[in-house]
């Protein structure tokens, strides 16, 4: 089945939509980048991007395995309560905007009349502050982030909440991803999963992933075909 059937197929059979923020629809995983060093500087430590957007972006090893790896004598629980602020700052002051293919891709998809919702690992009051900043502040009947379960992606916790919040079957939620621990918490939450790949995860292979886009462009070049009068 080619790209566009498998597309429409997915779209057809999902009652609500249900998007990772960070990377996906933020440019934003620069800004947690330049958070997490800014306190590791400060401790003789400096992240390694490269090593960054595969460990903590996509596979989420987070500050613990940034920790284990270098083997730092460091309290990943101290590291984490310093980058708060920082980050929080970026989101509020307007430094991290809507990625402007992802604002195509939304607009598009809204037209499908899908409820949209919002499942990441920011915090619910950082990602409102970019939504706001950008003008999406009304688009998502749900926003979820790490204040709202007790255990992150790769786990399919705040998948399943979105699901009960919404009062649908996990396979009724498709899932916008763009990082190999979305795509585990997805299949474990039993909800299929499109990935579009970013320019951080372009060399990824998402083996779990029911549909993978290699840009937000084509995903927005395929939603015309699906939406357009004539299809």
């Amino acid at each position: 089945m080619d790209k566009l059937s498998r597309f429409e197929e997915l779209l057809n059979g999902a009652r609500a939509l249900v998007f990772d923020f960070d990377g996906l629809l933020a440019d934003s995983e620069r800004f947690h980048f330049r958070a997490y060093n800014e306190v590791f500087e400060k401790f003789g430590h400096r992240i390694d991007e490269t090593e960054y957007y595969k460990y903590w972006t996509s596979l989420g090893h987070g500050v613990k395995g940034e920790i284990e790896r270098h083997g730092l004598d460091l309290d990943p629980v101290a590291i984490r309560r310093e980058k708060v602020p920082i980050f929080t700052r970026f989101c509020e002051d307007g430094s991290i905007p809507i990625r402007n293919e992802a604002k195509e891709m939304l607009a598009l998809l809204t037209k499908t009349g899908k409820t949209m919702t919002i499942a990441s690992g920011s915090s619910s009051g950082d990602i409102r502050a970019v939504l706001r900043n950008s003008g999406f502040e009304n688009s998502f009947e749900i926003v979820l982030g790490i204040d709202t379960v007790p255990k992150l992606k790769p786990a399919a916790d705040i998948f399943l909440l979105t699901a009960e919040l919404l009062e649908l079957p996990p396979l009724e939620c498709l899932v916008f991803e763009d990082a190999e621990k979305g795509v585990t918490a997805a299949n474990d939450a039993g909800m299929p999963v499109v990935v579009i790949r970013t320019p951080e995860t372009r060399d990824i292979h998402f083996g779990g992933a029911d549909l993978t886009f290699d840009s937000h462009a084509e995903t927005v070049e395929l939603l015309k075909q699906l939406l357009s009068p004539e299809s």
